[in-house]
C-alpha cells in the first residue's frame, strides 16, 4: 500500500480539528444556556420576592423587616448582574467557538476539493495509461497477424 499523500494527511488533520472544535461548540452551547437559565431563575425569584415585600407592606410591616427586604433584594441584584456577565462571558466564547469551527469547516470543504481534483487527476492518467497500454497490444497483435500473413504466402 503506498502511504498516505499529504493531503489526505491534512485531511484527516482538519476533520479531526473540526470535530473537535464540534464538540467544543456543543459544550460551550450547553454552557451558555445553563447560564441563561440561572438568569432567568434569579430575575423570576427576585420579582416574586418584590412581590412577597409589596404585600407585606400593605399588610403593614416593621423598619426592621423592611430593611431585610431591601438587603435581601439588593443581594439578588449583585447576583442578577454577575449572573448577566457570566451569560456575556458565554456567549463570547461560544461565538468564539462558532467562528473556529466554521473556519475548520471551510478548510476542510477547501481541502475535500483539493483531494477530489486529486482523485480525478489520477482517475484520468489511470485511464490514459490503460488506453496506452490498450493501443499498445492492439498494435502488437496487427503487427503479429500482418507479419504471420507475410510468411504464410
Amino acid at each position: 500500500m503506498s502511504a498516505p499523500s499529504a493531503l489526505k494527511i491534512l485531511l484527516q488533520l482538519t476533520q479531526q480539528q473540526a470535530d473537535s472544535s464540534a464538540r467544543k461548540l456543543g459544550k460551550l452551547n450547553f454552557q451558555q444556556q445553563e447560564a441563561e437559565k440561572k438568569l432567568n431563575l434569579l430575575l423570576q425569584y427576585r420579582h416574586s420576592y418584590q412581590l412577597h415585600l409589596q404585600n407585606s407592606m400593605e399588610q403593614g410591616i416593621n423598619q426592621m423587616e423592611w430593611l431585610n427586604f431591601i438587603a435581601f433584594i439588593n443581594k439578588l441584584d449583585t447576583a442578577i448582574s454577575e449572573q448577566r456577565q457570566v451569560v456575556l462571558h458565554a456567549q463570547s466564547k461560544r461565538i468564539a467557538a462558532s467562528n473556529e469551527f466554521l473556519s475548520y469547516q471551510c478548510k476542510l470543504k477547501s481541502y475535500n476539493t483539493l483531494s477530489q481534483r486529486q482523485q480525478n487527476a489520477e482517475n484520468q492518467n489511470q485511464i490514459k495509461y490503460e488506453q496506452k497500454l490498450q493501443d499498445e497490444f492492439t498494435s502488437n497483435t496487427l503487427s503479429r497477424n500482418s507479419s504471420s500473413k507475410k510468411d504464410s504466402w
